[in-house]
């Protein structure tokens, strides 16, 4: 009995192995767009802005806000200079502003009522004094005319009456001055003192202020060009500074492919130092061409929002190069990567049912979620293994349904539409 259960478990598991299990996965096909011709190129990666973040005003380095390898906000700190010097000079001007201010005040105003009061009371009395001088000099004459007074009394009688005279005729002035005010001259050229004072205040402000040298935009510290307790002159580089939000794709093309590579057109990238793929669009041409290999440089721009992409990296871009033409394109969750190499599990019926097949490709351009294949075999409409895929190790049995989801915009247009490729596996068109 026992060597009879132990011949029907053999023969059992030689069963399980001839025959494993079919897999459930999901399907996508593969779809035929109509599309531009690509080339491979290798590329770098650039960051999108640089700055040299240099010093507005000189003075001793205070402190260093943000050290290399940091990343900092727009407009926070990366350098601080002394603001000491910079704040006396401008609590200087301001009180120069000031004593200005108040000069111009007082020519505007005019003088004061009981300014204006005393130089009333000392007119009264200068025309009293006038009187009484006049009255002395007339009694003076008749004395001279009985021959009653000598000649030095008669003159010293008019010269008192002229200087009575000078006096009051110096009081008049000095009074219709204080009612009249300032000249405008006078007054213009005050004006023109407080407005260059301060004109030189805000000047001076702002200098205080730029003592904190700010980030120019979101970004990283590169290089430091400083140190604390140096002298940092005007206009001297503090640190270098570079945006890593937004990254370019730098790659030079070939003169007979550039005129295929327009901004706006569709192009992918492949960063092999984080194993991943990127897709975008040409942002820009740059028509300056290297006169020793005849190529122009042209720019994709790439988002980054983990800053993980960094300048440097060595990138294979794939960009147009000829005119439109059917690819074969499948979703890129299809791919299957090892390494330096790439597979698709493609669903063929084989003797024991539904089958999922390796075949090693290529990858070109990118679109949206699509990516195109080339490979050995491959034909538009045939089902490949979305979901799953990475479980499959050689030809093994599936059971495939259809993958449901919504594919990203694209500008590819089908040529031709996904077919069944065999009873059990159905593609959802993308």
């Amino acid at each position: 009995m026992i060597a009879t259960l132990a011949a029907l478990a053999a023969i059992m598991g030689t069963a399980s192995i001839a025959q494993p299990r079919a897999m459930p996965v999901q399907v996508a096909p593969i779809v035929e767009r109509d599309l531009p011709a690509t080339i491979r190129l290798v590329g770098s990666i650039t960051p999108s802005a640089t700055a040299m973040v240099a010093a507005e005003v000189s003075g001793v380095v205070l402190r260093i806000n943000a050290d290399e390898g940091t990343f900092v906000r727009a407009a926070d700190p990366l350098v601080t200079i002394d603001p000491e010097p910079a704040q006396h000079r401008l609590d200087e001007a301001r009180a120069r502003l000031a004593r200005y201010e108040a000069r111009l005040q007082e020519l505007e105003s005019g003088v004061r009522p009981e300014v204006i009061s005393r130089w009333e009371a000392t007119l009264a009395e200068a025309q009293a004094q006038l009187r009484r001088a006049e009255f002395e000099r007339e009694r003076m004459r008749d004395l001279d005319t009985e021959r009653r007074a000598n000649s030095k009394e008669l003159n010293d009688a008019e010269r008192d009456h002229e200087a009575a005279q000078a006096r009051l005729n110096q009081v008049e002035a000095q009074l219709l001055e204080a009612r009249n005010g300032a000249r405008a001259e006078e007054r213009a050229a005050a004006r023109a003192d407080v407005a260059g004072a301060r004109a030189e205040v805000a000047r001076l402000t702002r200098a205080r202020d730029r003592t904190v040298i700010p980030a120019p935009f979101d970004g990283v510290v590169v290089a430091r060009r400083t140190q604390i307790g140096e002298w940092l002159a005007e206009g001297a580089v503090a640190a270098e500074f570079i945006c890593l939000e937004t990254v370019r794709v730098r790659v030079d093309v070939p003169q007979d492919a550039v005129r295929f590579c327009t901004p706006g057109t569709p192009a992918s990238a492949w960063i092999d130092a984080l194993g991943r793929s990127e897709s975008g669009s040409i942002a820009r041409v740059i028509p300056r061409a290297s006169l020793a290999a005849r190529t122009f440089p042209i720019e994709m721009d790439l988002p980054n929002p983990q800053r993980d992409i960094l300048p440097g990296m060595t990138v294979w871009a794939n960009v147009p190069a000829g005119p439109s033409g059917p690819r074969l394109m499948v979703l890129k969750d299809a791919i299957v990567a090892s390494g330096t190499s790439k597979t698709i599990y493609v669903v063929r019926r084989g003797e024991a049912g539904e089958m999922a097949f390796p075949v090693p490709i290529e990858t070109g351009i990118e679109i949206g979620d699509e990516i195109e294949v080339r490979g050995d075999g491959l034909a538009a409409g045939e089902p490949v293994v979305c979901r799953a895929n990475e479980r499959l190790h050689g030809p093994t049995p599936v059971v495939p349904t259809p993958l449901q989801y919504s594919p990203k915009p694209n500008t590819g247009t089908p040529t031709s539409a996904p077919a069944r490729a065999s009873a059990g596996a159905a593609g959802a068109r993308p």
